[in-house]
């Protein structure tokens, strides 16, 4: 019998928060990683939106997994990338109480994240078909700030300017971009929050009429993953200690699908 090969496609995994065992179990149910945990994803491209850390009791695991894996699929034809949520962003501002860590371990995973954005193996956002894939998303506020740099405010474009900005900031520490605003309802001082301090409500009501964009976001926990088309939000947050569901955008399709893992052996489109 010969082994499984997927084709491309695009798996999108919310917030890991040390869920090491369920995250496992998705990837596993994605066809993305082996019995050995090792990548044999073929050319599909995983996407995890942050928040490694914190709450749960392998968040170090999960990241050391995330490691081996984006290493082993860039040697392969595959790809992970990996963006930062609010909870590594905090490490890297030097607030450890939020992780919950002791003081040399917070500053060595400090430097470790730091390294990993200024080597591009962190981001804080990506884009794939029109859908941009940050932490929290873009509100219409910082959406205005970017087009004054941008003559094409695409997903694309919007992802590359974004990273540039944060790999800038990291490079001189210098958080003063209104990316990392962290919005009244997230216990901040803005109205409106950046791409990993925003609340999904905030964000909604952000755009008066239809947004220009799809976006996917991770931050707020949801019951369960929604496309909803009038937001043009899809919410991949729900929590894995509870559901174990993820995105899934094929080849040469544009609507994405939303997968949940039962206890049968085959993926389960819903």
């Amino acid at each position: 019998m010969q082994p499984h090969k997927p084709g491309k496609r695009l798996i999108v995994v919310g917030d890991i928060h040390g869920q090491l065992e369920p995250f496992v179990k998705i990837l596993q149910h994605a066809r993305l990683i082996n019995q050995h945990w090792d990548w044999c994803g073929g050319e599909s491209r995983l996407v995890q939106m942050g928040d490694v850390y914190d709450r749960g009791p392998k968040s170090i695991e999960a990241d050391l997994l995330l490691d081996k894996l984006q290493r082993q699929a860039a040697n392969s034809t595959g790809e992970v990338v990996r963006l930062v949520g609010n909870h590594e962003l905090e490490i890297m501002l030097g607030n450890f109480v939020i992780s919950g860590m002791e003081g040399l371990e917070a500053k060595t995973i400090r430097a470790k994240l730091n390294r990993q954005v200024l080597e591009g193996e962190l981001r804080g956002a990506y884009a794939y078909k029109g859908f941009l894939f940050t932490h929290a998303g873009v509100t219409q506020k910082l959406l205005r700030i970017f087009k004054q740099q941008l003559e094409d405010a695409s997903a694309h474009n919007l992802a590359v300017l974004i990273n540039l900005i944060f790999k800038e900031s990291i490079r001189h520490q210098f958080f003063k971009h209104p990316i990392f605003n962290i919005s009244i309802h997230r216990n901040g001082t803005d109205r409106f929050g950046g791409i990993f301090w925003e609340d999904i409500t905030d964000l909604i009501k952000s755009f008066p009429t239809t947004p220009p964009l799809w976006q996917v976001i991770g931050h707020t926990q949801v019951q369960q993953i929604v496309i909803d088309k009038q937001s043009q939000v899809i919410p991949v947050d729900v929590g894995m200690h509870r559901l174990l569901q993820y995105l899934v955008i094929e080849s040469g399709e544009t609507a994405p699908k939303i997968c949940t893992v039962t206890d049968s052996a085959s993926p389960g489109m819903d």
